[in-house]
């Protein structure tokens, strides 16, 4: 997790307690979104990873996020899911510009940790890396 934090504070330019909050956040939403178990096995070999998905959950919103993603399961997951991952980045003061680079850092540990094939998998899980050919993504606008 170090070692992602450092990357993406390097990249972005954000506080280091902001960048790992924001790992927190993006982190634990692809691993609650990934159906083949890649997410969990990148977590499990980043130390600290799992801590600071815990820690962005404890920092909500009061309840409203889990509410909209209760209500999300009716309709199936895919655009609000990501709207309210971008809103929390917004929340925490990101630009659009430090989510996609965020975004490329997670990216580029993923396939440090799980390959190429396993870091396209966790790609496919956000929309905006599936629609463009190339990185950075645009979560607010792809969602």
């Amino acid at each position: 997790m170090e070692v992602l934090t450092k990357s993406v504070v390097a990249e972005t330019k954000l506080d280091p307690t902001v960048a790992k909050a924001a790992l927190g956040l993006v982190l634990g939403f692809l691993r609650d979104k990934d159906t083949t178990g890649n997410m969990q096995v990148m977590i499990a070999k980043m130390p600290r990873a799992q801590e600071a998905i815990d820690t962005a959950q404890y920092t909500g919103d009061g309840g409203v996020t889990q509410v909209i993603e209760g209500m999300t399961s009716f309709i199936g997951h895919g655009r609000a899911d990501l709207n309210i991952l971008a809103g929390q980045l917004e929340k925490l003061g990101i630009s659009e510009a430090q989510t996609d680079a965020l975004v490329r850092q997670v990216v580029n540990r993923a396939e440090n940790i799980l390959g190429a094939e396993g870091a396209e998998k966790i790609k496919s899980i956000l929309p905006a890396l599936r629609e463009r050919s190339d990185l950075p993504t645009d979560l607010r606008h792809s969602a």
